[in-house]
């Protein structure tokens, strides 16, 4: 089911985060549930393309830098030659663009999952997403308690953080939670095996607990393994902290990066 969900030949690394843990800890009726919903909405063109004209609406208020369109039939290969400037400030396009996605105003908004580096491209001055069709729509409860812990953790609130995982029934993991964070939000390193860690130590703690997963960590588990399979391969430190506040911050207030911005060179110095 999670193979067909990505598509033949493109769940790769996206996968791994699955560990026989996370289907002890998963109630299996709804894990079926979740994988044929997002199974449907990968076939369904026509909500795909009402869920990309929504976005980029959405996104050419707040992240002018960026365009966003419907798949291409073959991924777009990687630059050969990198620029760590360029690498820079796409890193934090896409790390923004991450946490953005996940605070629309609507709390059922639609979210495009695939953040992998095959489906961007960039001329130096536009970054252009043509994402797979994996969508996923947020239960409310989740994409709530899901904001209460990066708000917590990101504006130092401890309680909104704990309130958060206690919400999803992962108090016991608070640690866990912390460790994948990291500690200086100002130069966060991405590594595709440090995440798959992380979480499958969750998946333990969960089952030693005896507690469920909320199936809505199926798709989350997609959308950060695609984040982090981008951004190591670009191999720049990101101040995750600022992408958070760009992403969070009331629209007028928002300030979209620009590659040869000197905000933006500070921020990735």
């Amino acid at each position: 089911m999670i193979g067909k969900i990505l598509g033949s030949g493109q769940l790769g690394k996206l996968a791994t985060f699955v560990s026989p843990a996370f289907f002890d800890v998963m109630p299996a009726r709804a894990l079926w549930s979740r994988g044929k919903t997002l199974l449907a909405d990968s076939r369904n063109t026509t909500k795909l393309r009402q869920v990309i004209t929504q976005r980029a609406e959405t996104l050419a208020l707040t992240m002018p830098a960026l365009r966003l369109s419907m798949p291409l039939h073959v991924d777009a290969s990687p630059n050969a030659e990198r620029d760590r400037e360029l690498d820079s400030w796409r890193a934090g396009l896409v790390a923004e663009l991450y946490f953005r996605q996940l605070f629309l105003d609507d709390l059922t908004a639609p979210t495009l999952l695939d953040l992998r580096a095959t489906a961007f491209t960039t001329d130096g001055k536009v970054l252009a997403w043509s994402p797979a069709p994996w969508i996923a729509q947020w239960s409310p409860e989740f994409i709530t308690a899901l904001r209460e812990i990066y708000l917590g953790f990101y504006r130092h609130d401890d309680a909104l953080f704990r309130h958060g995982l206690t919400q999803l029934n992962l108090a016991h993991s608070e640690d866990l939670f912390r460790e994948q964070f990291g500690a200086g939000q100002d130069r966060v390193e991405f590594h595709v095996r440090a995440f798959i860690d992380v979480f499958q130590r969750v998946f333990e703690r969960c089952k030693q607990h005896k507690t469920n997963l909320h199936p809505d960590f199926l798709p989350l588990g997609i959308y950060l393994a695609a984040l982090y399979d981008h951004l190591q391969e670009l191999g720049i430190a990101v101040n995750v902290a600022d992408a958070f506040a760009r992403a969070t911050a009331p629209r007028s207030s928002t300030n979209a990066a620009d590659p040869s911005s000197d905000t933006q060179e500070r921020h990735h110095a």
